[in-house]
């Protein structure tokens, strides 16, 4: 999947998409390294060359498709973001039956954490995104994905919030749910229960302020 957020101080492109069988093969040997270093020599101990000896290739083929790291990191930044929304629109689309639209908050937020709990490089990744130009903007155009997703699936449980803040809401839930999720894995945890119970309270609490009088379905 090729990014397309560049950064005047970072080359996040592709230089080319593999095509054929084993140029992909080569290449998704250098994302499953990438993310195996991650975890265990972080941001700071990836380069390039440790990536090519992880994945057994020559470093050239690292450099036919990424002009840095920051671009393999770009590239698994957005799978990782697809995946999330993904997760969460696979969710909203499956709840059959009626549910109330705090339980549906809590069980998106559940889901979202089993689906990528155990993604490789979790934690090492969604810190180089918050502090890498470029690389953040994929994450707030995630953030605003997943934020649509879950103002839909509101309306999928008959909450109707304000129109004139709508957006200003979805910014503010597509900001706070990933910032809890990433503060929950910052001692190097994969999820801190007790925070996630705390963020399905904040978003709960924060929604309902905009359920009373008039605002309530």
């Amino acid at each position: 999947m090729k990014s397309v957020i560049a950064d005047s101080r970072l080359d996040l492109e592709l230089r080319k998409e593999p095509k054929q069988a084993r140029a992909r093969q080569t290449y998704e040997k250098i994302l499953e390294a990438t993310a195996v270093l991650l975890d265990e020599v972080g941001l700071d101990g990836v380069n390039t060359n440790l990536v090519a000896e992880r994945a057994d290739v020559n470093i050239s083929a690292v450099y036919k498709y990424f002009p840095n790291k920051y671009a393999i990191l770009s590239t698994l930044a957005v799978r990782l973001n697809d995946k999330q929304t993904e997760i969460v629109l696979d969710y909203v689309t499956k709840l059959a039956e009626p549910i109330s639209w705090q339980d549906m908050m809590s069980g998106l937020i559940d889901t979202m954490i089993k689906g990528t709990r155990h993604e490789k490089g979790l934690i090492a990744l969604q810190s180089a995104m918050l502090a890498t130009p470029g690389l953040k903007e994929i994450y707030r155009k995630s953030n605003d994905d997943v934020a649509k997703v879950i103002l839909k699936a509101l309306e999928k449980c008959e909450i109707s919030l304000p129109a004139n803040k709508r957006k200003l809401i979805g910014s503010c839930i597509g900001e706070i749910v990933p910032t809890m999720l990433d503060f929950s894995v910052s001692k190097g945890k994969r999820y801190d229960s007790k925070i996630i119970e705390e963020l399905k309270r904040m978003q709960i609490g924060y929604i309902s302020t905009y359920l009373d009088g008039k605002y309530k379905i």
